[in-house]
């Protein structure tokens, strides 16, 4: 019995005396027979393999894509959106801290007719010539101190007008450089819109970009690990034959030898 044991033993180490070779035979009489499905798994592990390469190509096609979009976005608007934080420094300075306020520093004494006193003085004579013996009478003097305050009344009164005048001159100047001032600053508050759109364009790009690529890393992932479970799963399913032939073999030598 020891020594027939020992020769099953040989033969299940070594069967037929062909080694690996002996397996092979096996798996051949297994897959006649029908109880090998090496070949149906290792054809269903290459399909998994060339899904896999083909998912790779397609993934790497992707990445492809998001990098010229990304490039693109970056050549249309980012030197625009470099300059936002330049044109946005101007802006802010234009405007300054506020209003300004018109200021006018002309004095009624600066339009004063510098010859108003001569003429004042040319009257003042005249009547005293024509005075006569009622020369230093009181109405005289009266009418002469009249004489002399509408006449620097009336030079004042002109005076007051030129001034006027000049300062009107000066608050329609001083609005004329307003409005240009204005209009430089709304200008300038466009350009920078026009830059803080461009650099919100190139956020939307990016944020676009790092969502596809998020996106499609996670979309290969789950690609390599649902392929990598189908192969485990396949593997485990793989049933080469010589197991089942070998342990019918065992089977009946069992009932052979009461084992």
């Amino acid at each position: 019995m020891a020594g027939i044991m020992e020769s099953i033993g040989g033969f299940v180490a070594n069967p037929f005396g062909m080694g690996d070779a002996g397996y092979g035979f096996l798996d051949q009489l297994g897959e006649q027979l029908g109880l090998s499905n090496k070949k149906q798994v290792q054809a269903g592990m290459a399909s998994l393999d060339n899904l896999l390469a083909e998912a790779n190509n397609v993934s790497n096609t992707n990445k492809s894509l998001y990098n010229d979009y990304l490039g693109k976005m970056q050549g249309m608007y980012g030197q625009n959106a470099a300059q936002y934080d330049s044109a946005l420094a101007n802006y802010q300075k234009a405007m300054g801290e506020g209003p300004d306020q018109f200021s006018y520093g002309g004095d009624v004494s600066q339009f004063y007719d510098k010859f108003a006193n001569q003429r004042a003085q040319q009257a003042t004579n005249a009547m005293r010539n024509m005075g006569g013996q009622n020369l230093f009478s009181s109405d005289f003097m009266n009418n002469m101190a009249a004489k002399q305050q509408a006449l620097a009344s009336e030079e004042w009164s002109k005076a007051y007008d030129k001034m006027m005048q000049d300062r009107q001159q000066q608050l329609a100047e001083w609005q004329a450089g307003q409005a240009s001032k204005q209009n430089y600053i709304g200008n300038l508050g466009n350009l920078t819109n026009m830059y803080g759109q461009d650099r919100n364009q190139l956020a939307n790009a990016m944020g676009d970009y790092y969502s596809n690529m998020a996106s499609q890393n996670n979309a290969d992932l789950q690609t390599k690990s649902d392929l990598t479970q189908a192969k485990t799963n396949l593997s485990m399913q793989e049933n080469s034959g010589a197991g089942t032939i070998l342990g019918g073999v065992g089977k009946v030598l069992g009932g052979i030898f009461g084992m």
